[in-house]
């Protein structure tokens, strides 16, 4: 693989662009201090911090209310008795005598 001119055209053109000068002036002093840069990079990485922030905020917010406001219907009663489940004993309440001779 050659590098340059492969063709009259090109050949021309490289003559032609070889004999001229272009003034290339090379800026001594940077438009922009690097302080304001970095300044500037920190203010765009705080904002879109707090942006990540809100839209987290905003989607717990959302599935919290949309929770709330779910209505559930009921599928079974879970009183009814099941043939072939385990029964639990009831909860004694407070009037019971059992609760009365503990104290």
């Amino acid at each position: 693989m050659t590098i340059g001119a492969k063709d009259r055209i090109d050949i021309l053109l490289v003559k032609k662009y070889a004999t001229m000068k272009v003034d290339n002036p090379t800026v001594q002093v940077s438009m922009i201090s690097p302080d304001k840069m970095y300044e500037a990079m920190n203010d765009y990485a705080q904002v879109h911090l707090a942006m990540i922030n809100m839209q987290q905020n905003l989607k717990e917010l959302c599935t919290k209310a949309i929770s709330q406001n779910i209505q559930y219907r009921k599928s079974r009663n879970l009183k009814k008795k099941v043939p072939g489940a385990v029964q639990m004993a009831p909860k004694p309440k407070l009037g019971d005598e059992a609760l009365q001779g503990a104290g």
